[in-house]
């Protein structure tokens, strides 16, 4: 009985996310290219049965289908002028020969090679047309060591699934923003005036998924090597995204005040706000509460009684004092 009442409710929720993103799909295409109603609701119902496909191996096998079929689709149409049937058809075979070789591939754990493979090329689509070259440079300065740096820690520590799968969506925005320089991306201004908002907010959407999306890999960090728990579980993250976050718009300031002129002004994009550096951090650490708020919920609905002790018991002091105490027992050894 419990076995079909799970099976029914995971049903229901697939149906419910797949046409969440197939109404996403058939909204963009149609404010996007203004084609005709039934033109996008084509193209929507073939996403949905694409993702409904590779959802049947697996969620993330659905979410790879996914991840890789947005970043192609939007970095195709953002890099060249195509219409909008060559940009789906090649973002579609391309999604469609990333499920099928990831559900044929013998280990399951490949998942954060394909993820890396398909940044690359998406990376690399949106290396073309770049509005300001200089800028685009700029930007990949701490793009590149970060991904090689994943690379490179992968081989002792792997994340989780859900950790490079948030990682792969925040550095996609990330080139996005690269592509333009955050401030003239045209989903921003197109945000400006659906909201009668009074300036461009992508970069504000950046620095808020800076925190949303990375606090979690940061959470597995602390938790698996500094054997973080309960409360401290939750909390260094939102500490460690508010610190991170003030030291990425001190590299903001340095590199504008090194190369000054239009170049400093696009790389520093604050449009005009005296409060932008520090707007971008309150929406960082926001999006970092939020995160960890979301996953104090979905430990709770899991096991709450075994996690509320686990809460209680991160707040029981298990060595002595520290400082000159500790100094003291040292020179006594």
């Amino acid at each position: 009985m419990k076995k079909a009442e799970s099976k029914t409710g995971g049903l229901t929720l697939k149906i419910v996310v797949l046409l969440i993103i197939g109404f996403l799909v058939e909204f963009f295409i149609r404010e996007r290219y203004n084609v005709i109603l039934s033109y996008s609701i084509i193209i929507a119902l073939v996403s949905i049965g694409m993702f409904y496909y590779f959802w049947r191996y697996g969620f993330f096998n659905f979410l790879l289908v996914f991840l890789v079929s947005v970043g192609f689709f939007i970095s195709l149409d953002v890099s060249f002028n195509f219409g909008l049937l060559t940009v789906f058809l090649i973002s579609f075979l391309i999604s469609i020969i990333f499920g099928l070789v990831y559900n044929k591939s013998e280990s399951r754990h490949n998942y954060a090679l394909f993820l890396l493979i398909a940044f690359v090329l998406i990376w690399v689509v949106l290396s073309f047309n770049t509005k300001y070259p200089d800028d685009w440079i700029l930007e990949n300065y701490l793009t590149v060591p970060f991904v090689v740096l994943l690379i490179i820690v992968s081989r002792w520590f792997k994340l989780s699934k859900t950790s490079y799968s948030l990682i792969f969506t925040f550095m996609f925005l990330h080139i996005v923003g690269a592509h333009y320089t955050y401030s003239e991306v045209p989903f921003g201004y197109w945000l400006q005036h659906f909201f009668n908002l009074d300036r461009n907010q992508y970069d504000r959407i950046v620095h808020f998924s800076f925190g949303f999306l990375l606090a979690y890999p940061v959470r597995e960090v602390f938790v698996r090597i500094g054997n973080y728990k309960g409360i401290w579980a939750l909390f260094a993250p939102i500490i460690f995204v508010f610190g991170l976050s003030s030291i990425y718009e001190l590299i903001e300031w340095g590199a504008a005040v090194k190369f000054g002129g239009d170049l400093g002004i696009a790389y520093l994009g604050t449009q005009g706000d005296i409060w932008d550096a520090q707007k971008d951090m309150f929406v960082a650490g926001v999006g970092s509460i939020i995160a960890m708020f979301v996953t104090f919920s979905t430990i709770m609905s899991f096991r709450a009684k075994e996690y509320w002790v686990e809460l209680k018991g991160s707040f029981k002091v298990r060595r002595g004092e520290l400082g000159e105490v500790a100094i003291d027992k040292m020179k006594r050894k």
